[in-house]
């Protein structure tokens, strides 16, 4: 396939997914939105440090699937609803984010840059799946737990 036309479809599977998640959010209530925010990434309710273990689960729960779906030859063409859940997921929280805190600093330094870059990688990796982008992902993961304390609780 075209590597542009591979990098428009990753785009506009970015660009759409997460307006997407911005709608689900205003449709939902705040039960709703708090379950599934606790369901999918506990950090983003926490109000203590997370925890390493709820630092690696949300990415560990979407990195499982993710290669079980990349070993089969005919699931591997589901990768992007992979990918596109999470980006939705990813515009959900943002909203949440923007609406609940006093501050957007939370929102700023954490949560966008992060999941932007996971969201990129995850679109990387559904492309193809190599060891430089596999390790870029592990490596921001370590530098998000390490940057969470910071960023979040001593603002």
């Amino acid at each position: 396939m075209n590597q542009t036309y591979t990098i428009f479809i990753s785009l506009c599977v970015l660009v759409v997914s997460f307006v997407g998640g911005l709608i689900l959010f205003e449709q939902s209530t705040v039960e709703q939105q708090q379950w599934i925010i606790n369901l999918l990434d506990a950090r983003v309710l926490l109000i203590e440090r997370p925890t390493f273990l709820e630092t690696i689960f949300p990415h560990l729960m979407v990195a499982i699937v993710f290669f079980l779906f990349y070993q089969h030859r005919y699931l591997r063409k589901l990768i992007l609803v992979i990918c596109a859940f999470k980006i939705t997921f990813y515009g959900y929280c943002s909203s949440y984010l923007l609406q609940t805190q006093e501050s957007t600093f939370p929102y700023v330094f954490w949560w966008f840059p992060f999941q932007l870059v996971y969201c990129i990688l995850l679109l990387a990796l559904a492309n193809r799946i190599n060891i430089f982008s596999l390790s870029f992902y592990i490596i921001v993961i370590i530098i998000e737990f390490i940057l969470i304390p910071f960023i979040l609780f001593n603002n």
